[in-house]
């Protein structure tokens, strides 16, 4: 085993015998920050109900997630190799594990809101430094193995999400307590969990000489995403007030100072959050405008889907993430039958996996506007889902491919930004269409069953043509940047 990066400390703690329960320690904090990317869905409606949230601060849960994450993601990596990889790992799930105990305590929307925060915060200490450890602590064969897991376990995590928090609903933990809040609270007793076996079996490592911390980049960054999408899931449900306008496009001068800081970074010899030179490449460009595109249609199609089901369907949180159950296995199935076809067909199995995921998105969107019953859903569900996990694998060796060696690194800390940020994008902009074309219509409503139903599917039809729009536009993305590159 490579121990050149290992502290002498943990060397000496370090034997063949730990190599397995240290990984497990990782991916168990690995599995929970995935988790919790896709779990809050089906616990929507319940979360309205205690906290009588609006749809927009329910926006506001999903996106302060991942825009939290996406922000700091690359500067977490930057302190696990100035102090040290298992120190931060330790304290990432640290504040992982506190922000979801104060999720699951929370008495308003706003506490949830910054709880969500603090959950990303946390993930973009811990996760990085999970991947790093791996490179470090396993060799041959060995690493193969570790990362083979390791991508088995972020598709389960992210496949498995609705039904565990459909079940944790179900079941709240006391009579008096929200089942909602169980989604939050079971992070605890895992993290708890997973310091102590960090602790115990990961053997401490840090880079040779390590690159400074881009506070100033990480700071514009949030302020510019906070002024774009905050004020548009805000003002609409204030009536589009002249603020919900202005400042969005005053967010364009934050982005602009954001990318003189970076180029100013690069210039000095320091390393920025993003290294902008990457921007002259044009197959990465195509590549990461591709990958961006995708997620924005991923993450807001769980969400509209979710409305669907549930707001305008009836059905239970737990009968929901049974809808999503088929889903979560042709997804698996998608993310192992991909890399044995691009063996096969090249990158064309990019393309195809696209195209799967759009023809699902169409076939799901036609059939809620038509009333179809839930159980044909399954059909489109199954083809989308294989779709996304054919197109996860497989997306970030396609952009990578186009860039030098030297900058892999930093290309794959870009690739993984873009995806959270196309996360937090994808929710704002389909959630404000959804929640818009939907009005103020309520399940209360003095509407039959099959109207209300009609209407959220009419809804959901017309908001999944972003989702449809986008995933196409990522297809002749990705089809230009293969070709240029070829």
């Amino acid at each position: 085993m490579s121990t050149e990066s290992l502290s002498a400390g943990g060397v000496a703690a370090w034997s063949g015998k730990r190599q397995w329960p240290a990984l497990a320690a990782l991916l168990t904090g690995n599995f929970v920050t995935i988790l919790d990317l896709f779990i809050v869905n089906v616990a929507i409606p319940d979360i309205r109900a205690s906290l009588h949230a609006s749809f927009a601060e329910i926006q506001l849960v999903m996106v302060g997630y991942s825009a939290a994450y996406a922000v700091f993601l690359l500067n977490g990596a930057r302190l696990g190799d100035l102090f040290g990889r298992k120190r931060m790992f330790l304290v990432g799930m640290a504040l992982f594990t506190l922000a979801s105990a104060l999720c699951g305590l929370a008495t308003s929307p706003w506490m949830l809101i910054a709880m969500r925060v603090g959950q990303g915060l946390g993930a973009a200490i811990l996760m990085p430094q999970v991947m790093a450890s791996l490179r470090v602590l396993f060799d041959g064969d060995a690493r193969r193995r570790a990362f083979g897991t390791m991508g088995a376990v972020q598709g389960v995590a992210a496949s498995v999400s609705q039904i565990i928090g459909g079940w944790l609903i179900a079941h709240p933990l006391a009579a008096d307590i929200s089942g909602w809040r169980a989604v939050f609270l079971v992070n605890v007793p895992i993290g708890l969990v997973a310091l102590l076996a960090a602790r115990t079996f990961v053997a401490e490592s840090r880079a040779p000489v390590a690159a400074r911390l881009d506070v100033h980049g990480a700071v514009a960054g949030a302020v510019a995403l906070a002024m774009l999408l905050v004020p548009i899931m805000q003002g609409r449900e204030s009536g589009w007030p002249w603020w919900s306008w202005v400042v969005p496009l005053a967010s364009l001068l934050v982005f602009r100072h954001f990318v003189r800081v970076e180029q100013t970074l690069s210039a000095a010899g320091r390393v920025p959050i993003i290294e902008m030179a990457l921007f002259r490449n044009r197959s990465f460009v195509l590549g990461v405008l591709a990958i961006f595109l995708f997620y924005t249609a991923i993450s807001s199609y769980f969400l509209a889907l979710t409305i669907l089901l549930q707001f305008g369907r009836g059905l239970s949180a737990l009968a929901a993430g049974l809808v999503f159950t088929p889903a979560a296995i042709a997804f698996f199935t998608g993310s192992l039958t991909a890399p044995r076809l691009a063996e096969r067909i090249g990158q064309r199995a990019l393309l195809l996996g696209v195209a799967i995921f759009a023809v699902g998105l169409v076939l799901l969107a036609t059939m809620a506007q038509a009333g179809t019953a839930t159980a044909w859903l399954v059909v489109p569900l199954v083809l989308s889902g294989f779709g996304q996990g054919m197109v996860i694998p497989l997306s970030l060796n396609t952009i990578l491919s186009s860039v030098e060696t030297a900058q892999a690194g930093m290309g794959a800390g870009t690739v993984t930004t873009m995806q959270a940020v196309g996360n937090a994008v994808g929710v704002t902009v389909v959630g404000v269409l959804l929640f818009s074309l939907l009005g103020h219509v309520d399940g209360a409503d003095a509407v039959d069953a099959a109207t209300h139903a009609a209407h959220y599917g009419h809804a959901f039809a017309l908001a999944t043509l972003y989702n449809v729009g986008a995933t196409v536009l990522a297809l002749l993305l990705f089809w230009r940047a293969w070709r240029r590159h070829a």
